[in-house]
C-alpha cells in the first residue's frame, strides 16, 4: 500500500510539473510599462493605449500597468531600466526619440546604450511649434525681426532638441530656459508668459492650444513633420501647417541645406518617426520576447484597440517589425560629421558634455 501511495504521489508530482511547464510565461505575472515622464505627455499618452486591450492578447493574460518615473528628462528612468529593472520581460520601457538621441550622442550621465535594448512597437508622433503673439509675431518673416530673443522652455535643451535644432536652422535668436520638470510644465510656463515659444505633441497641441489660438494669444509656427525616406513631409495630424523646410523657404527663398538641416532630419527620424518606442532588454528570455511579439502582432489586429489607438494618437498608426528595426538602425547609424556638429552645438551653447 505504501508503495502504491508513493507511486501515485510521484505521478501527481510528475503531472503537476508537466502542467507547470506548459503554463504560459506571463501567467500570474504583471506586465509593467514604465514611462520616464509625468502623466499627461506624449510618452504617457502612448503607453496608456495598451492596458485595456493588451492583456487578452498576451498568453497568460497578465495585468498590464503603466508606471510613471519622471526625472531628468527621462534619463533617470532609462538608466534605472537598463541597470536595475528586472530583465525577465515583465517590465518594458517607453523610450522617447529624445532619449534615443541622448544615447546616440553619448550624453554624459546616460549609462544606457541603444544596444542594451530591443524595440517591440513604436508610435510615430509629430510635434507642433507655437509662438506667443506678445512677441509681435504675425507672419513667418516677423520671426527674424522680433525685438527680443525667443524664450524656449525645457527640462534641458536636449529635451526640446527638435526646437533647438530647428530654431538654429532658421537662424532665429532664442534662449533655452532650463529646469521645467516636463513638457506640460513648459507649456504652463508658456501660458504664464515665462517663455514665448515651445513645442508639444500635435494631438495635445490641437486640444490644449485651440482656445489660445482662438483668442489670439498664440499662433502655430510649423509642424516638425515626419521623414519619408530623406524627405520631410507634413505632419498627418496637422497637414494644414507647413514643415520647417517650407517655413525656411518662405524666409530665405531657397530650400534648407547644410549641417543644421542634416541634423534636423536626423532628429525627426528619432522624435517623429521613432516617436515613442516600447523597448525591452536585449537579454529578455526568449520565451518572454516571443510571447510579447505575438501579443503585439495580435493586438494590432484587434479592431477595438486600433480604433481606440487611432483616437488617442490622432491616426499616426504604429511602426512594428522590420520597419521599426530599419528606423531604429537609421537613427543609430548617424553620420559622424552630423553627430559632431550636434555635440559641438550643445557643448558650446549649453555647456553639455558627451562621452
Amino acid at each position: 500500500m505504501k508503495k502504491l501511495i508513493a507511486g501515485l504521489f510521484a505521478a501527481a508530482l510528475s503531472l503537476t510539473g508537466t502542467a507547470n511547464a506548459a503554463d504560459p510565461y506571463f501567467q500570474g505575472k504583471e506586465f509593467r510599462i514604465v514611462v520616464g515622464f509625468a502623466p499627461g505627455g506624449g510618452n504617457d499618452l502612448f503607453a496608456r493605449v495598451f492596458p485595456e486591450y493588451l492583456p487578452k492578447h498576451i498568453e497568460g493574460e497578465p495585468v498590464v500597468l503603466v508606471e510613471n518615473r519622471p526625472g531628468a528628462g527621462g534619463v533617470t528612468a532609462l538608466n534605472w531600466y537598463v541597470d536595475a529593472a528586472p530583465h525577465d520581460g515583465t517590465v518594458a520601457f517607453v523610450c522617447s526619440g529624445g532619449l534615443v538621441t541622448r544615447m546616440v550622442l553619448g550624453y554624459e550621465g546616460v549609462t544606457a546604450k541603444v544596444s542594451d535594448l530591443k524595440p517591440l512597437i513604436a508610435g510615430p508622433l509629430g510635434r507642433t511649434n507655437y509662438i506667443s503673439t506678445t512677441t509681435g509675431y504675425k507672419e513667418p518673416k516677423d520671426i527674424l525681426t522680433l525685438k527680443e530673443p525667443l524664450y524656449l522652455g525645457s527640462t534641458d535643451p536636449l529635451s526640446t532638441i527638435g526646437s533647438v535644432i530647428g530654431l538654429t536652422l532658421l537662424k532665429v535668436p532664442f534662449k533655452a530656459v532650463k529646469g521645467y520638470p516636463g513638457k506640460n510644465d513648459a507649456m504652463l510656463a508658456f501660458q504664464r508668459g515665462e517663455v514665448t515659444v515651445g513645442d508639444i505633441a500635435t494631438p495635445i497641441f490641437k486640444e490644449s492650444m485651440a482656445p489660445l489660438i482662438k483668442d489670439g494669444t498664440v499662433l502655430p509656427l510649423f509642424a516638425q513633420g515626419i521623414m519619408k525616406g530623406d524627405e520631410l513631409v507634413r505632419d498627418p495630424a496637422n497637414p494644414e501647417l507647413p514643415t520647417i523646410a517650407e517655413f525656411y523657404q518662405t524666409l530665405y527663398g531657397v530650400p534648407p541645406s547644410g549641417p543644421a538641416w542634416e541634423a534636423y532630419k536626423q532628429v525627426i527620424r528619432a522624435i517623429g518617426n521613432g516617436g515613442k518606442i516600447l523597448m525591452i532588454h536585449k537579454d529578455t528570455p526568449p520565451e518572454a520576447e516571443e510571447a510579447l511579439r505575438k501579443a503585439f502582432t495580435s493586438v494590432l489586429q484587434d479592431e477595438a484597440f486600433v480604433k481606440n489607438a487611432d483616437a488617442a494618437l490622432e491616426g499616426y498608426g504604429f511602426s512594428f517589425g522590420d520597419d521599426l528595426i530599419k528606423n531604429v538602425n537609421a537613427i543609430v547609424e548617424i553620420n559622424p560629421d552630423v553627430k559632431q556638429w550636434m555635440q559641438t552645438l550643445y557643448t558650446k551653447d549649453y555647456g553639455m558634455k558627451f562621452n
